[in-house]
């Protein structure tokens, strides 16, 4: 270990040597127009180069973004603070729905105001759409694992959304077909 540290300080010192003393660097042209970097005058027109002189960079200055004003010339505070919650189907759940249809509960509170529509969104992509909170039916063919938001809107403005639920859609695979002599539906005893 000693050994090598004395190696790489050495190979360092022996690189570092050159440099120190390359206090001046000029700069000549040979026959064809080359410069030519050296770190002693020569005989033809050599031009010193100063390496002394650091970069320097200017910064510019960011202005301060303007405040928005105030859409539809209502305060940016004003109005309900939506609470949006899926209550149906629970979060990690695995829904059986052999033609995929999945019943999906949202609670909005407060109530939705004139204007603002409940809009359900499967995977990210905008599937129903209603003017009060309550129960929508939406068909997916996508077994596994399904993301559901829903988000209250005014036009294309988002104003409360729910945290995402991820539902497992249970159905059928041709790979795993249903067993292939199901049991007969056999009467049941009756008691005497």
């Amino acid at each position: 270990m000693f050994i090598a540290r004395l190696i790489t300080t050495l190979a360092l010192f022996a690189f570092a040597l050159p440099l120190a003393g390359a206090d001046e660097i000029y700069v000549t042209r040979d026959a064809e127009g080359n410069p030519v970097f050296t770190d002693r005058p020569g005989t033809t027109p050599s031009e010193r180069l100063d390496l002394r002189t650091p970069n320097v960079y200017e910064a510019q200055s960011i202005p301060e973004p303007e405040p928005r004003p105030a859409r539809r010339g209502r305060a940016a505070d004003e109005g309900p603070q939506y609470t949006v919650r899926i209550t149906q189907p629970a979060d990690e759940e695995g829904v059986r729905a052999p033609d995929g249809q999945v019943a999906v509960s949202v609670s909005v509170e407060p109530g939705l105001q004139r204007g603002h529509r409940l809009e359900l969104l499967l995977n990210g992509s905008r599937v129903a759409s209603s003017g009060s909170a309550g129960s929508f039916t939406i068909e997916t063919f996508d077994r596994g694992e399904n993301r559901l938001n829903a988000r209250v809107v005014d036009g294309e403005r988002t104003l409360a959304q729910s945290d995402t639920t991820t539902f497992y859609l249970l159905r059928r695979s041709l790979l795993q077909p249903g067993p292939a002599n199901p049991a007969p539906n056999l009467p049941r005893p009756q008691a005497p």
